[in-house]
């Protein structure tokens, strides 16, 4: 059994904008298959590049604010209440053209 308590966290730079922070609930390698389990705050401007993940789907869960996913060409405006699924290998990125900062949970699983 683990408790985290989210308030304790340190908060950290995601991979592909060291800018937008995260804090990590669970970490790679705690439960198998699972990449990382975390939230991310996302302020206006920021943006994730487009990019891929050819053995993981990536799960976002939309809390606060509002983004701008796009997936395989195709622009989404998502906001609060919204879960967006990236099966492995679709093209994707995030950017938040809005004044507000956006909030969500996330997490991957290894296909491999």
């Amino acid at each position: 059994m683990k408790i985290t308590d989210w308030n304790e966290l340190p908060d950290l730079g995601v991979s592909h904008n060291l800018e937008i922070k995260k804090r990590t609930l669970i970490a790679r390698g705690e439960i198998p298959q699972l990449m990382m389990y975390g939230t991310a705050v996302f302020k206006p401007g920021q943006k994730v590049e487009l990019h891929k993940h050819d053995t993981m789907y990536e799960v976002f869960h939309i809390q606060t604010g509002k983004a701008v996913f796009t997936i395989s060409g195709k622009e989404y405006e998502v906001g609060p209440g919204k879960c967006i699924t990236i099966a492995p290998g679709e093209i994707h990125g995030q950017h938040n053209p809005f004044d507000n900062d956006v909030t969500w949970t996330y997490f991957g699983i290894a296909t491999d």
